[in-house]
């Protein structure tokens, strides 16, 4: 009941709105021709753009564990290129698109990007598409009207109307594993499951952003159309797509710490930890720096929406790309040059068995995440209820480091050792869980049907 009187309060405030636009002519026998005009302009925005969304329907598999879900896409070329969210089409086994006359297409992936949660499709219909046109996002104005369009629920192509409430949010991911790097456009036309990866419009009919998550009524985050842009020319390296890397852990520094320092008009953003070996090791950074220039930009990063800036920032540059740094350092202000990395993948690799069990690569966030001691093995990731590695109590966590003898040092070793491991009625498992060596017998006689009698 609270977010419908909260929904009704808004429609209510924006039609109050108009209406005092509306004054000057209320008087005339075409008073309500604003309305009018309004109206048939939101229609014809939306209708620009509205055969151009897909319905998309995934059946995806975890395990042993199969579900099907829902969310929306959109039409980038005539020849077939579609764009949703890396989230919608995440494990998917099956990927199935919808055209706005209800024909059904099976889709490929070409490009995937779980840091913008964005990815790229690819149908093949045997005739031109119809393809919607993107706005330049950086020009998007905060209070500009918007709508957003997509499958809510399964409701096909459905329309909500709204404003830009602001831009350069930034929001945790949404698998904490990997953090997101894109400046969200925020909005409060609804957002509901179901609308990731339709589009939001302004009322030229041109896609400003993809829609990515809606968080509580009115609280609506969208992948800006430059991302998007950015996302499908960048180069690709070894199916991930490169970026720049300085192998440094940041925090805010905000004013009350500049303050404790003793240099209240300090401003830059704080080094807290950094990757043995990294760029940033390796060109005298330290544990305690102040970044406060950075390629000849000034730094001023006391939130993390700040912090999310400057790291999209790093991730743009070409990797070997030189760039002259300003650090302050107890006191003491330091010129340095940094040469940019290739950063390391950031999406696990993941290996499903039939056994109970998933494990995945080490990448350096889950190597933080966990805090393990080593990063050769690989990760349980999860463990199925009632299935053989329950009943050898694996536990998420785990790191797998040998079967049989044999020593798991990557998840390539993991995949060519589970090769035939499904004609064995048992195999050992030795992992480390935190610094403790264990063993997990996995015992598959019991979770086979017997053979039939002659």
């Amino acid at each position: 009941m609270k977010n419908n009187r909260s929904c009704i309060k808004s429609v209510f405030s924006a039609l109050l709105l108009v209406a005092l636009l509306a004054l000057p002519t209320a008087a005339e026998p075409n008073g309500l021709k604003l309305f009018e005009d309004l109206q048939d302009h939101l229609s014809s925005a939306s209708n620009r753009v509205k055969s151009s969304v897909v319905h998309i329907e995934v059946l995806a598999k975890r395990g042993e564990q199969r579900h099907k879900g829902l969310g929306s896409g959109l039409i980038l070329s005539a020849d077939g290129k579609i764009v949703t969210n890396h989230h919608v089409i995440d494990r998917a086994q099956v990927i199935t698109v919808i055209l706005d006359d209800k024909t059904k297409l099976e889709a490929q992936v070409l490009r995937r990007d779980q840091q913008t949660d964005l990815a790229l499709l690819q149908v093949q219909a045997g005739r031109p598409l119809p393809a919607a046109q993107l706005a330049d996002s950086d020009q998007v104005r905060v209070g500009e009207w918007v709508l957003a369009i997509g499958n809510p629920y399964g409701f096909d192509r459905t329309v909500s109307f709204g404003i830009v409430s602001g831009k350069g949010r930034f929001i945790p991911g949404l698998d904490s594993e990997v953090p997101l790097l894109n400046d969200f456009i925020q909005t409060d036309a609804l957002i509901d499951p179901g609308n990731s990866g339709g589009p939001l419009v302004n009322l030229h009919g041109e896609v400003i952003g993809i829609n990515s998550v809606g968080i509580g009524r009115g609280q609506g985050f969208t992948i800006p159309a430059n991302v998007v842009r950015d996302v499908i020319t960048r180069t690709e390296v070894e199916g991930r797509i490169q970026r720049g890397w300085l192998g440094i852990y940041l925090q805010p520094f905000t004013p009350e710490m500049a303050d404790y320092l003793g240099h209240p008009r300090l401003r830059g953003v704080l080094v807290s930890d950094l990757v043995q070996e990294g760029p940033a090791d390796q060109a005298g950074l330290k544990s305690g720096d102040v970044l406060t220039r950075f390629d000849q930009v000034d730094l001023d990063a006391d939130s993390d929406d700040s912090i999310n800036r400057f790291i999209q920032m790093v991730s743009s540059l070409e990797p070997k790309t030189r760039v002259p740094v300003s650090i302050h350092r107890q006191g003491q202000s330091l010129e340095r040059t940094l040469t940019v990395g290739i950063q390391p993948p950031v999406d696990a690799a993941e290996v499903d068995t039939d056994f109970g069990f998933g494990a995945k690569q080490i990448t350096q966030a889950l190597f933080l995440e966990y805090r393990l001691d080593q990063r050769e093995g690989v990760l349980v990731s999860y463990v199925t209820r009632g299935s053989a590695a329950q009943e050898a109590n694996l536990e998420v966590g785990d790191v797998i480091v040998q079967i049989d003898g044999n020593p798991i040092r990557t998840v390539e070793d993991f995949r060519s050792r589970l090769s035939g491991l499904e004609r064995r009625a048992r195999f050992l498992i030795t992992l480390k869980r935190g610094t403790v060596t264990r063993y997990a017998l996995i015992d598959l006689s019991r979770y086979r049907a017997p053979k039939p009698t002659s």
